[in-house]
């Protein structure tokens, strides 16, 4: 497994559902095991700092829209990923959008009726324990969603205040039921509600489950260099690990999931990719994949 959210939730998961699978996660940034500014979600701030090593800033180039400044994108780099520094905000996008990844874009089991159970086995909604709404949230699972702390008055009147402006959109008590839009609400976060920790995947997926996933490991400060690849077969990756380069073999599987910036760069490096930015970068070119690290948007 390459780093990143998804890579802490997969490799999890897998070294759970079957204990003879050898599971081995790189990551390029440092550990975050236990480190108050992980696990005190308020300290999202520090992570944005200019000489952050737990984040890593990618400059667009100069755009003559925006009268030819660049625009800084920041993105994690430390063990979880994004959920390990980001602000912790919990937004679920609307069903329509999960369908069209299927109906739109080809995706089949990409729809939103495969989706949603996924998005109940992840979280613990501790919201209104009382009032549960399971057809669109979970309770039992590792990341927990609050409110994560006091809501003060001035968060009251602003809801308030926006309600009366636009008098178009209620304020509604679940902004994230899939199907609610065109409203205001109080924004849930990924906050333990009990303890007021960050819920995040490197300590709810990984470093609570270590002592009875023995099958499962993890390197930090360990950069991906490229997949080694036999053909068009993944075999393994080649990285770096105290200034050495280190070869990690794979039996099974390799999966990337090194984040937006840092997935595209690893194809790339391994020969995978478009074929005129592949020859430009003297890479010999192992599979012509011309959307690879095109059609960056959003920012």
């Amino acid at each position: 497994m390459i780093g990143g959210v998804g890579g802490c939730v997969v490799a999890g998961r897998l070294a759970a559902s079957d204990p003879k699978l050898k599971i081995l996660i790189l990551e390029s940034g440092p550990d975050v095991k236990e480190d108050i500014l992980h696990v005190q979600p308020a300290r999202f701030m520090h992570h944005q700092r200019a000489d952050s090593n737990t984040m890593r800033f990618v400059h667009s180039y100069p755009d003559p829209n925006l009268n030819g400044r660049s625009i800084q994108v920041a993105t994690a780099q430390c063990f979880g990923g994004g959920s390990s520094v980001n602000i912790s905000f919990y937004a679920r996008a609307s069903a329509s959008d999960y369908d069209d990844w299927e109906r739109v874009h080809g995706n089949s089991g990409w729809g939103f009726k495969d989706l949603l159970p996924l998005f109940r086995k992840t979280e613990t909604y501790q919201i209104n324990p009382n009032n549960k709404d399971e057809s669109v949230h979970g309770y039992s699972g590792p990341l927990n969603v609050s409110y994560g702390g006091a809501f003060t008055n001035i968060g009251k009147e602003y809801l308030e205040v926006v309600a009366k402006y636009d008098k178009s959109r209620p304020i509604v008590e679940d902004g994230n039921d899939f199907h609610t839009v065109d409203s205001f609400s109080r924004w849930p976060k990924w906050i333990d509600a009990n303890t007021g920790r960050r819920s995040d995947v490197a300590h709810y997926y990984i470093y609570n489950t270590q002592q009875h996933n023995s099958n499962l490991s993890y390197l930090t400060s360990s950069p991906v260099v490229r997949v080694m690849l036999k053909g068009k077969r993944a075999t393994g990756v080649e990285y770096l690990h105290k200034g050495q380069t280190c070869i990690a073999n794979a039996s099974r599987l390799v999966v990337v999931s090194g984040g937006t910036f840092g997935s595209p760069a690893i194809l790339e490096r391994s020969g995978i990719g478009k074929l005129d930015i592949l020859k430009k970068a003297g890479i010999q070119p192992v599979l012509d994949l011309p959307g690879i690290g095109e059609n960056f948007q959003g920012v």
